[in-house]
């Protein structure tokens, strides 16, 4: 069978939040292959019973974002919240590339947390991929994955986030997502460092 040519299809990218069941996914994965789709990039989370999930998607030119929006809203519970984006083209990034490093606090919880960690990395021009929380011994543990701009002193940065972080009571940390792998993933080093 030939492959589709790409330049023909249409490229959308959605979100779907929804109280979690089992379940959501498989409906929600129908919707998209019974319009043709398939399914590129994908995110998907549990946040306070919540389903939380974004992807991309492409269909044949003659599928709307309509389509897919109406379908998925019929296919799930009618509190669903379904966006679905016409997005005909890869858009260019609009933040610096660099390299991969993770952001982890460690403190009591306090109102605030969030937006003073988030403010020391905008300052710096540090973008945030991901953002977990957990709480362990009592403690909340802040987990981010961000992307460092090449031209940002990495050590400068990394010092200034602890000392940030310490003004606030928390343990901050600053390290290269290898190193934090390699520090805190069971199993042998050629696994972490490739072959």
């Amino acid at each position: 069978m030939q492959k589709p040519n790409m330049n023909q299809n249409r490229r959308f990218i959605t979100s779907v939040l929804v109280p979690d069941r089992v379940g959501l996914l498989r409906d929600v994965t129908q919707a998209v292959f019974s319009l043709e789709g398939n399914i590129g990039a994908i995110r998907q989370t549990v946040v306070d019973g919540f389903f939380s999930l974004v992807f991309t998607s492409e269909h044949p030119r003659q599928v709307s974002p309509e389509a897919l929006r109406a379908l998925l809203g019929s296919s799930l519970e009618p509190e669903a919240v379904v966006t679905v984006l016409d997005r005909p083209e890869a858009q260019p990034p609009v933040v610096a590339t660099g390299s991969r490093f993770v952001v982890m606090t460690r403190g009591g919880d306090r109102p605030g947390t969030i937006f003073a960690i988030a403010s020391f990395l905008v300052e710096h021009g540090v973008n945030i991929e991901d953002w977990m929380v957990e709480e362990e011994d009592g403690k909340v543990v802040y987990i981010a994955q961000v992307v460092v701009p090449e031209a940002v002193d990495f050590r400068t940065i990394q010092e200034s986030f602890r000392v940030a972080m310490a003004g606030l009571g928390l343990t901050g940390l600053l390290c290269h997502e290898n190193i934090f792998r390699a520090t805190n993933e069971i199993g042998p080093i050629k696994s972490l460092i490739g072959k």
